[in-house]
């Protein structure tokens, strides 16, 4: 699960050969969080290199990776890209997430897995996602790092609970394809506070021992959305 630490997209963890790839992945991934990296945005490999002060060799092999992954695109003219959506792009990935989250939510609930102190700790990853929201002394990228990370950490705990890990790495993709699209226009996020009102529908509905309850809360979070990447 990712980090809420900010300061570790600028101070990475210690390199070791055997990680590199994996770091170059949360590195971009992470500048993909705080909205830096938007659609159509390039990627070059020697920019990566020069700030992370690392080899080529395991930067491409990270940049294949998001390509399969669905997360960058590549041409010989333009080299690596951030993925380019339009809004029938963004209409097709909404498509395919939300009838898998609501298998998943499915899944938790015919299981019984969710326990007291789960729903304890999705009540304390929402409040963290807009509690730096009003502190005046960090900056918009922090600020969107931790909603980003918070809002990928509340819908990842659901995907791993189920644990239907296929699902969860589809999605996972899925949710960083989504906020590449987002992160042209910021204010497709949607006011904060009214992410947390939706989230904390989410959890009382799980509190309350409904999957159809759980099914529209989450329908309607999905929908705020989709409204929203109308204007994109």
């Amino acid at each position: 699960m990712i980090s809420n630490s900010y300061d570790k997209i600028s101070h990475m963890i210690t390199y070791s050969k055997a990680n590199l790839s994996e770091i170059v992945v949360s590195y971009i991934k992470n500048k993909i969080l705080t909205g830096e990296l938007k659609s159509g945005d390039r990627l070059v490999e020697t920019d990566v290199s020069e700030e992370l002060q690392i080899s080529r060799a395991p930067i491409r092999e990270a940049l294949r990776e998001l390509n399969m992954r669905g997360i960058l695109t590549f041409s010989p003219k333009k080299g690596s890209q951030i993925l380019e959506m339009d809004y029938e792009d963004i209409t097709e990935v909404f498509s395919i997430r939300i009838p898998l989250e609501m298998q998943i939510l499915t899944i938790i609930f015919e299981k019984s897995l969710l326990q007291e102190q789960d729903l304890d700790y999705l009540e304390t990853l929402n409040n963290d996602m807009i509690k730096s929201d009003s502190d005046n002394v960090i900056g918009d990228k922090e600020k969107n790092f931790i909603f980003n990370s918070n809002d990928l950490a509340f819908h990842e705990f659901f995907w791993k609970k189920s644990k239907s890990f296929r699902r969860a790495e589809i999605l996972e993709n899925q949710y960083f394809q989504l906020l590449i699209a987002m992160n042209k226009d910021i204010s497709t996020l949607g006011i904060k506070k009214e992410k947390f009102d939706e989230h904390k529908l989410i959890i009382d509905a799980c509190r309350s021992g409904s999957l159809e309850k759980t099914l529209y809360a989450f329908q309607n979070h999905m929908n705020s959305y989709l409204k929203a990447v109308k204007d994109l």
